[in-house]
Order: C-alpha cells, then structure tokens, then sequence
C-alpha cells in the first residue's frame, strides 16, 4: 500500500529554500478507490494544464524557463498511478527538477508560483497524520493497535493480546458482588493491560482510543491509570478479529473525536496566552514574533490564504505586511501569494508548534493566532 509522505524537517528545509523563480507548487485532492481516482488523474492534468497557461501568462518567465518547468510538471504528472493516490498530491517544479509526493490528508487544489515551494500543506497534512493507540476491550481479550491517520497495525509485541484467565480455568465465571457485574477474570485481564499500556505510552505523549461496549469502556476508565491519554472512545463491539483495513475504516470517528480534541487543546492554549498576555491575534500582530522565534504554538485556520508584501520598517526588513488582493496572478513587487506558509516555516524553524483548526474558529482573530513564549 503506497505510504503518505513523511515531511521531515530536512525535507521541509530543502523545500523551503530559495529558488529562481519560478517555483511551482501544485496541490490535488485525490480518492483512494475507483472510480473516483480515475477522475483525479484528468483533473490532475487539468490543474496541470492551467500551471502551463498561468506560465505562459508570465511575462517574468523567459521562454526557455517556461518550457523547462512546463516540461517537469507533465513529468511530474506521467510518473503519477491513479491506483496509488491517497487524500491528496503536492507536486513541485522548477527549471531543473521535479517532485511528487502523496500526503493522507486532503488539500484544496491550488498553483502557487514563488521562489520557493508551498510547504504548509504537507504540515498540515502531517498534523492530521500523529500517531496514536487504540485498546480494542472484549470480555475475552485485549488487543492494541498503533495507528497514524488512517493507517493501523496490531502492536503484537508490547506483550498484546491480553487474555482472561477463564480461558486456563474450569467452572463458572466469579462476579464482583456474586452477581451479573464485571467478572474478577475480566478486572484482572483490564489491569494487566493498564500495565503493558505503561510500557508502550512511556516517553510517548499518544493518545489512547479506546475501542468495545460501552460497560468495558467505562469499566476500563475505572481501573487505568492513564486517563489523561484517552482521547477518544468507540462504542463499538466484535473489533478483535477485524482486518486493519476494516479496522482503519471503523476508526473515522475517533480519529475526528482526536483532531476535535487536538483543536480545543490548541484553542485552551490560547485562551490561556490571551490570560496571560502572550496572545497575538491576526496576521500583522503575529508576523513580528514568529519571524523573531517568540512564537511558541501557531493556530491557522485550514482554509486561511492571505496574499501579502512584507515591507520594511524603521530600518527592520520585513516588519510589516501590505495585504494585497490574491487572483491568483503570479506574485509582483515582493508579493508573496500565500504569506501563511511563510509564518508556518518561520515558527517551525524556532521549534513552535503549529495546528490547523476548521475555518471559522478563529473569525475574531482573522483566521490566525499565536500563544507567544515572551
């Protein structure tokens, strides 16, 4: 199964270098499965097509490097199977090279000539894509999966599957109180792998999903000592035999339960900078900080394009922006078309954090916030 791109941060810093321009940068939402993948690919050399034009359009572009660049993006293009595309593409081009990459997540579909490539995506790809583990609880058994976006695998050697002691043992099953509660076998079997959770969480900061019947679920809760990693639950029976790609498919709610739990996290964290005033609210108000490496966790709304030209200011470069209109035209004067990539890198490369949270979130700050470390 073709994997989704891990942006490491010497890929993202090979990205984010600078490049003569052109720089093109070409994003596609793609589908995993016919026939929808089979429209991608005409849509893709569509989206293609239009980067030729909007080249040809140029007139910063010489001939030669218009032809050179066209040339990468229809390789680029050819060198694409529509049977292994994920959520989304990210393609880039320029004069000398071209490159391909398929992320797990969906990303609109954009052209964006620069002097260097559009990165945000592949980080917020990436920020959809963290990792996490699901405790799948049967009256029998206790299986554990690790996951990372919609892919999961069973963990069998964290000393998984846990199973209960009545399989070794004859006679009728002991319930707590002598009645038709949780049984003794099944408390002890929960404890056990409250334990091994210990061993495969530590150093980890991993949500936990918890995956069975509502009783195992909040009797679960009752006996881990781990309830601050639980982030979502499923209430959900017959998981412990189930392929990982019926598993993946079940998991969708709570992977959305995770990303909602993420964003608040993030929204909290905010709120508690504005308390503590060390909130920056806007994109002129966090320009500054992130560019001076004071930005400790960037919040972008996941729609968010500001065309801008960042200008220079009582002898400071690049201290304020000119906001411009974005037509989407190729970038004039200094006019960078999507100055959000450029607070994304600037906070990355100062060791922030940086979430993207669903478009409207952040209307009274104009889609972009920042908890500030100063």
């Amino acid at each position: 199964m073709p994997q989704a791109v891990r942006p490491t941060p010497e890929l993202l810093a090979d990205l984010r270098r600078p490049r003569p321009y052109p720089a093109v940068s070409v994003t596609l939402l793609t589908h995993r499965h016919r026939p929808e993948n089979q429209q991608d690919h005409i849509r893709l050399r569509q989206l293609l097509d239009e980067a030729g034009k909007r080249l040809a359009d140029d007139p910063e572009v010489p001939r030669d490097t218009r032809l050179a660049v066209a040339g990468h993006l229809q390789k680029a293009g050819e060198e694409l199977d529509p049977e292994t595309f994920l959520d989304g593409l990210v393609l880039y081009a320029s004069a000398d090279e071209h490159r391909a990459y398929r992320v797990g997540a969906e990303v609109p579909d954009r052209i964006v000539l620069g002097t260097t490539y559009l990165t945000r995506n592949l980080v917020a790809a990436e920020a959809r894509q963290r990792p996490y583990w699901v405790l799948v609880l049967g009256e029998d058994e206790v299986r554990l999966w690790h996951g990372r976006g919609s892919q999961v695998a069973e963990a069998s050697d964290a000393g998984f599957p846990v199973r209960s002691p009545a399989e070794d043992r004859d006679g009728p099953i002991t319930r707590e109180g002598g009645g038709l509660g949780v049984s003794q076998d099944v408390r002890s079997m929960f404890q056990q792998a409250d334990d091994l959770l210990a061993a495969a969480l530590a150093g980890r900061a991993e949500p936990v999903v918890l995956v069975g019947l509502r009783p195992q679920i909040a009797f679960f809760r009752s006996v881990t000592r781990h309830t601050e990693h639980i982030g979502a639950e499923l209430d959900k029976g017959g998981m412990q035999h189930t392929t990982p790609a019926e598993f993946a498919a079940e998991l969708a709610p709570a992977r959305a339960q995770l990303t909602a739990t993420r964003g608040a996290a993030a929204l909290a964290e905010l709120d508690a900078a504005r308390s503590g005033r060390r909130y920056a609210g806007g994109v002129q108000d966090v320009w500054m900080p992130a560019h001076e490496g004071r930005v400790a966790h960037l919040v972008v709304e996941e729609g968010l394009r500001i065309t801008a030209r960042p200008q220079s200011a009582e002898g400071i470069d690049r201290a304020s922006l000119d906001i411009v209109d974005g037509n989407g035209s190729a970038p004039r004067d200094g006019v960078e078309d999507d100055i959000v990539d450029s607070l994304v890198e600037a906070v990355l490369d100062a060791d922030g954090a940086v979430d993207f949270v669903p478009d409207g979130t952040l209307a009274d700050a104009g889609g972009i916030a920042a908890a500030l470390r100063y």
